[in-house]
């Protein structure tokens, strides 16, 4: 069954085929399908994953050994085989071969980089496919790109116009990772509000809006300095702490939701996933999940609604020196702050 990324979701929705074949040339499209693989297996009960990195002098036998051992944690378990390119000889035959096999206690994916035509008409492709669903991710055409961009928009909830979504796609210029990046960060910075070209224009212009994610990028990679003078640039440059809250507390959120997942499934990938941070976001969580605490992250969210509190009672000071307490401390360069 040969699929279109954008079809994923209503393929899901119907039910978990044995297996996927994921290839292609476009890697966010190819993670974000992935991940909506990833998380239906994971809803249908596949609790386990057990990843295989094809690399020189790989044995394929370890992929028939993965598919056919009983796991002692779950019933249902994930194989997932990844490579860059295609599969070497033996691959192929073993691919072939074991794709009508698979138990049903066992979903495989094989991930693969570009593949060509040669490629996708052999008789190894066409055997995953039958067997279970290909997705061949092509990259998106110049002409496709506003199309692509508006759908993602609409998806994430983005209220804008027909003008500002051109407009958006000329700042992006094709690159999917930084149109995706944009698209979160007007998510945030425009909750609820619909969004025209001059308002789009005037928030790309406003360079102190989008350089509030420029502070969560910091903290995240605990760089407690470059976080703390990012928020004094932002202070200078006339931003008020509720500006900054938005985007910091979905940070912090998402963090401290990851934590919780982390500590019951004791793998970062899958907690950040659970938590709701895309793929091509995950690095820098990655880097800061392993310092954070659950009790520590769940204080951050009381001290995040105090500093909403203290703005809206004009106790702007309080809030910023609050602010600060609480940059520091995410960014691990200080204790877990203790003032209520």
């Amino acid at each position: 069954m040969q699929l279109r990324p954008n079809q994923i979701h209503t393929h899901l929705a119907k039910g978990l085929a044995p297996l996927y074949l994921v290839a292609g040339e476009e890697p966010l499209l190819m993670q974000e399908t992935l991940d909506a693989i990833r998380a239906a297996a994971r809803k249908a009960g596949f609790s386990e994953r057990e990843v295989l990195d094809v690399e020189r002098g790989f044995s394929w036998q370890r992929v028939i050994d993965a598919c056919a051992s009983l796991s002692l944690f779950a019933s249902q378990r994930i194989v997932e085989v990844r490579m860059t390119a295609g599969p070497d000889d033996e691959g192929r035959k073993m691919l072939q071969a074991l794709a009508p096999q698979l138990q049903r206690d066992t979903l495989l994916i094989v991930v693969c980089g570009a593949l060509d035509k040669r490629q996708r008409e052999a008789a190894w492709f066409k055997a995953l496919d039958a067997a279970g669903a290909s997705v061949y991710v092509w990259p998106v055409k110049t002409e496709e790109f506003v199309p692509w961009l508006d759908a993602r928009l609409k998806a994430a909830g983005v209220q804008i116009e027909a003008d500002a979504v051109k407009l958006l796609a000329e700042r992006t210029e094709g690159n999917l990772l930084a149109a995706a990046q944009d698209v979160e960060k007007l998510k945030l910075l425009f909750a609820g509000e619909r969004i025209d070209a001059e308002a789009l224009a005037q928030a790309v212009a406003d360079s102190a809006r989008f350089e509030a994610f420029d502070l969560n990028d910091r903290l995240l990679d605990g760089d407690a300095v470059g976080a703390v003078r990012s928020l004094q640039r932002l202070r200078e440059e006339g931003l008020s702490p509720l500006e900054i809250l938005g985007a910091l507390s979905w940070c912090l959120r998402s963090l401290s939701k990851a934590a919780i997942h982390n500590t019951r499934v004791r793998d970062a990938a899958t907690a950040l996933e659970m938590a709701g941070v895309r793929r091509f976001q995950q690095a820098k969580y990655l880097k800061a999940l392993p310092r954070v605490r659950p009790g520590e992250a769940m204080n951050w969210m009381r001290r995040i609604a105090q500093v909403d509190q203290m703005v809206k009672t004009g106790q702007d000071a309080a809030a910023w020196e609050e602010l600060l307490t609480l940059i520091l401390a995410a960014s691990g360069a200080a204790p877990r702050p203790t003032r209520t």
